[in-house]
């Protein structure tokens, strides 16, 4: 383009002005969605720790906590007052975390965190003499790396299987400062170095994506309006060979979100379909001077894996088992005997807490690389009879994630 041409470009009109944004809607708008955000709590006390002649103090801490807690990304702020200060030549702090666990006979130690800096030397003070009080800020990485692949950084932990050899994992943090001096000959009989380390508790916050869609007594209507809101877990019991009964389907409803908080329940209802004859093998009965058992269980089961040697070892445990209660059959107790070809159907509704094994379950699944940490909900049909049984027993998992805090009211 030659210079002349530029002069016959188009004039163009000034940009208009950019609308004023308010994060409430005006007089004229509606909030059509709204993901609720909440604030971690903020606690104003002090966590104050002394070694000998020195003390640390932890901001922002509660008071009365044993143990100082961070989170995700946390600020470790604080101070350290020093006795002889006129000697002191150094103060260094230290963060280290660490996963420790035994599995098929080894110990496996692995360092996930160690972060050194120097709050205080002589050697950049220009001849002064240490303050009393040195501060120290520091934040806490979220992720760490291992074999070439970043995870985030995993919450302090700590499980033991007694019955399993001795297997246990141990996730642990500290920080640590070091105060150094330079002897004289009044102090010649104290060290050198006084190591100040306290433990600290990683807790990182985590909460489901959506509220969980409660389950309601008349669950069948639900599931017709609004099905995206329900997950199926469906398997099919087959009686054992030569024995003339037909199969049994098996459905276990839950919320069809994945993630769950550790603290709230989550809703299930189970319902066996098939022919009359094959479902009252189903329905609960006495052994002897035992009182009838069901043989419907749904379990929240953990699940902890270990990497030793390029192989997984695994254990599980517990964390609860559902409270289900029978719901009013579809037929009548005339039919129910009287018509044996006749599909229809049993069901029982109820809740499953984390808690009904007497545990203090605090931390929600993750997967840290050489240790995870996952979460099941498992169906179990029993056989109906015990080693007598027309039926054989059958399980099914289902993978979910629980999580530490529950979805935030708007």
């Amino acid at each position: 383009m030659s210079l002349s041409a530029t002069s016959l470009l188009p004039s163009y009109a000034p940009s208009a002005v950019v609308p004023p944004y308010s994060p409430e809607p005006g007089n004229d708008e509606r909030l059509l969605e709204q993901a609720p955000r909440v604030k971690p709590r903020v606690f104003s006390g002090n966590h104050t720790r002394k070694f000998g002649r020195d003390t640390v103090v932890l901001n922002a801490q509660d008071e009365h906590a044993n143990v100082p807690t961070y989170g995700r990304s946390a600020l470790i702020d604080g101070s350290v007052s020093l006795e002889d200060r006129e000697s002191v030549s150094k103060v260094a702090l230290e963060i280290k975390g660490a996963i420790e666990f035994r599995a098929a006979g080894s110990t496996v130690m692995q360092t996930i965190l160690a972060e050194h800096c120097i709050i205080w030397s002589m050697e950049h003070s220009e001849g002064a003499a240490c303050p009393s009080t040195v501060p120290f800020a520091t934040l806490l990485p979220a992720q760490f790396e291992y074999n070439k692949t970043m995870y985030p950084l995993p919450s302090s932990y700590f499980v033991s299987y007694a019955s399993s050899n001795g297997v246990y994992i141990k996730i642990a943090y500290s920080l640590a400062i070091t105060v150094s001096r330079a002897r004289g000959r009044k102090l010649a009989f104290l060290s050198p170095k006084n190591t100040m380390s306290i433990l600290f508790t990683y807790s990182p916050r985590t909460r489901p994506g959506r509220p969980i869609a409660p389950l309601v007594n008349d669950f069948l209507a639900d599931l017709k309006i609004m099905p995206e809101e329900f997950h199926a877990l469906t398997l099919t019991v087959h009686p054992r060979p030569k024995v003339l009964l037909q199969p049994v389907d098996v459905q276990l409803f839950t919320p069809s979100a994945d993630v769950f908080p550790l603290s709230e329940p989550i809703p299930i209802h189970i319902q066996l379909i098939g022919p009359l004859a094959s479902l009252r093998e189903f329905l609960p009965r006495a052994d002897g001077a035992l009182p009838a058992r069901s043989c419907v269980v749904v379990r929240l089961v953990r699940q902890n894996t270990m990497l030793v040697d390029g192989h997984k070892e695994s254990c599980q445990a517990t964390l609860g088992t559902a409270s289900l209660v029978p719901m009013p059959p579809t037929l009548s107790a005339q039919d129910a005997w009287d018509r044996d070809g006749v599909t229809a159907s049993l069901d029982w509704a109820g809740e499953l807490r984390c808690d009904d094994a007497g545990l203090s379950v605090e931390v929600g699944s993750f997967d840290a690389g050489l240790v995870a940490v996952q979460d099941f909900i498992v169906l179990d049909i029993l056989e109906p009879a015990g080693p007598k049984s027309q039926f054989a027993s059958v399980r099914r998992p289902r993978p979910i994630r629980l999580v530490t805090d529950p979805w935030p009211d708007a």
